[in-house]
């Protein structure tokens, strides 16, 4: 597109509303704008606005825009720079004359998943040149090379937010299921009944909800909750719940949401849902959630309180989505504040590995060892996690490669022995 008419008259001389509407509106549908980008602009009052909506607004575009909004207007002051939100204001002529100064043009720029949108007002009405700067500002924001795609990976990996996709784990040769799961058949059934049979089968519980409802409602899962201590498999319980439904699972770790900016962490965790309702389908994962919403009760800093009101309302927004479930996972569950308990469908335990179970984790780890040898070492790993049964394994072998190499020997597997003597070592 061509720039604006340069016939125009560039005076500084006030254009009321009425003008102002018909040079905008003339202006842009001859750049070849149609009615429906053209700008609203109303007046109410004094205060003249100017709104229009654009496709995306990054950070870069926003110096793109100061410089544009400086090739017209001289004196300009970024007011207000916020995630999502962002202000430009005029200054007087005179630097030092404040007077007034509340009257002057504001651009604001409002950046969100579902609406990105430019706000301008004036208090009386606008001169020459700040219309060409709207011009120019409209014509930028709405031109092709600033409209942008949005992909969900991408803005969540600016958080930190990792995304996992069943089919490239597949393609990769790094599938999962329960099989490579050992022990916790309890809890695998219950995942099976609760998530992974209802989001792969929703038709049946639609069925069955209109033969035994008054009043039929969708039953499928909303929110899950993962209570368990650390290593009991609950991040690795939700990557098989994401292979087996063929969803990707929105990985969110603390300390990518929690930020030392005051506000800023409820503002990222309103990015996470928002970027991850536009996948058709997902898993979000809400690692260590007791960390980011402590009990109202036991008392809690205003920002935490702001995360943890955002986060009750995305969830419920997010139950929305039809082919998507939020799972929460904690260690502490009597942490958690009443409000978000009650979002969650269910609870499912993890609890730590018994006898059986943590040698048939062993197993995993050292195949070469007998039944009866796995057995009598599980005996000495009471209370591990299958996480720390890991680690006790891995320690085993850096152990015994330490002594092949000394000793120039070929590499055979730890002898049982060593398995026992280090137990007293192994970290639960």
């Amino acid at each position: 597109m061509s720039s604006p008419s340069t016939s125009k008259e560039t005076t500084l001389s006030e254009v009321d509303f009425t003008k102002t509407k018909s040079f905008l509106h003339g202006e842009l549908s001859a750049l070849g704008f149609s009615n429906v980008d053209l700008p609203v602009i109303t007046s109410e009052k004094k205060d003249l606005k100017i709104e229009f909506t654009v496709t995306s607004i990054s950070k870069a575009a926003l110096l793109d825009c100061f410089q544009i909004l400086k090739n017209h207007i001289e004196n300009l002051r970024i007011h207000t720079f916020e995630p999502g939100y962002y202000c430009i204001q005029a200054l007087n002529e005179n630097l030092f004359e404040t007077k007034n100064l509340l009257d002057t043009i504001r651009f604001r720029f409002y950046s969100g998943r579902t609406k990105n949108r430019v706000e301008i007002t004036k208090k009386g009405d606008f001169t020459r040149e700040e219309l060409f700067a709207i011009l120019g500002l409209f014509q930028f924001l709405k031109s092709e090379k600033n409209i942008e795609t949005a992909k969900p990976e991408e803005l969540l990996a600016s958080l930190g937010v990792e995304v996992f996709h069943p089919a490239n784990a597949e393609k990769n040769g790094k599938s999962i299921s329960f099989d490579q799961i050992a022990g916790y058949e309890g809890v695998k059934q219950q995942i099976l009944e609760s998530i992974i049979l209802p989001l792969k089968n929703p038709e049946i519980l639609t069925e069955l909800s209109k033969l035994t409802r008054k009043f039929p409602s969708d039953t499928r899962p909303r929110a899950v909750l993962f209570e368990g201590d650390p290593g009991v498999g609950k991040t690795t319980m939700a990557r098989v719940v994401s292979y087996m439904t063929g969803l990707p699972l929105i990985y969110v770790p603390v300390e990518s949401i929690m930020s030392k900016y005051y506000g800023e962490s409820a503002q990222n965790m309103a990015y996470v849902f928002d970027a991850a309702a536009l996948f058709p389908g997902c898993l979000i994962f809400l690692d260590e959630i007791d960390s980011l919403a402590g009990n109202r009760e036991e008392g809690m800093f205003e920002a935490t309180r702001k995360i943890l009101s955002v986060l009750l309302r995305k969830i419920d927004g997010f139950t929305s989505q039809r082919n998507s479930v939020t799972i929460g996972a904690t260690n502490r569950k009597q942490d958690l504040d009443h409000a978000l308990l009650s979002r969650f469908d269910r609870t499912i335990y993890f609890p730590l590995p018994d006898l059986e179970e943590r040698s048939k984790i062993l197993e995993t780890y050292a195949i070469h060892l007998s039944k009866t040898e796995r057995m009598r070492i599980s005996e000495g790993l009471i209370g591990h996690s299958g996480r720390t049964i890991r680690d006790f394994c891995d320690l085993i072998e850096r152990k015994w490669a330490s002594y092949l190499i000394e000793k120039g020997l070929k590499p055979v597997p730890p002898p049982y022995e060593l398995y026992l003597e280090n137990i007293s070592k192994s970290e639960k």
